[in-house]
């Protein structure tokens, strides 16, 4: 799923940082309570996340909505 992601932001916007977030995200039950792959991806900053007055910038929104398109191809790809 990581590796799916990454070849999708390389494409569409360039080297991904991979990392890990300081807040929590629905991952924590998807991938550790249930086992099911997950990679967490937004638009944003992360010092900006789940704060008052949270914002974005509009490329940010249309990368992340190219992202959200992209990685299930990528990840079927690997997996055929």
């Amino acid at each position: 799923a990581v590796q799916a992601a990454a070849a999708a932001h390389r494409g569409l916007i360039g080297e991904p940082k991979i990392d890990k977030w300081t807040f929590s995200t629905n991952g924590v039950s998807i991938a550790g309570r249930y086992g099911i792959p997950c990679v967490g991806y937004g638009p944003g900053m992360e010092a900006q996340a789940h704060a008052p007055n949270e914002m974005t910038y509009k490329r940010h929104l249309v990368n992340s909505a190219a992202m959200y398109a992209a990685i299930p191809a990528m990840y079927a790809k690997q997996e055929g």
